[in-house]
């Protein structure tokens, strides 16, 4: 079975999401990181940073930095391989500030 890492992270996102469900407003115990095989770096970086009492999102930028700037990564940034444009092409999901259930905007109906 194949797993595309576009399928993992938002697998891994909604586990999250609902495994903090039933806690509240309660802070999650330690710094969370999700990476695929090539960031592995990157994530041992970014929750050192927040336990270290770094904002995640600066950790998580830290972070991508070092995958970013490899010549060596063939998938991403400095080494990145062009797309059929010539493009090295890339994206990127950052998540910060507080989750969970937001009031609904108020459209008026008419």
């Amino acid at each position: 079975m194949t797993l595309s890492r576009r399928k993992l992270l938002g697998t891994a996102a909604a586990a999250t999401a609902l495994a903090q469900a039933g806690h509240g407003e309660q802070k999650a115990a330690r710094p969370v990181a999700v990476s695929s095989a090539n960031g592995l770096r990157a994530v041992e970086l970014a929750v050192r940073r927040m336990q270290e009492g770094a904002d995640p999102l600066d950790a998580a930028i830290a972070g991508v930095n070092l995958v970013e700037d490899d010549p060596t990564d063939m998938t991403v940034g400095y080494g990145g391989v062009p797309n059929e444009d010539g493009v090295v092409q890339l994206d990127a999901c950052v998540m910060h500030g507080p989750t969970g259930a937001r009031e609904p905007s108020r459209r008026s109906k008419g």
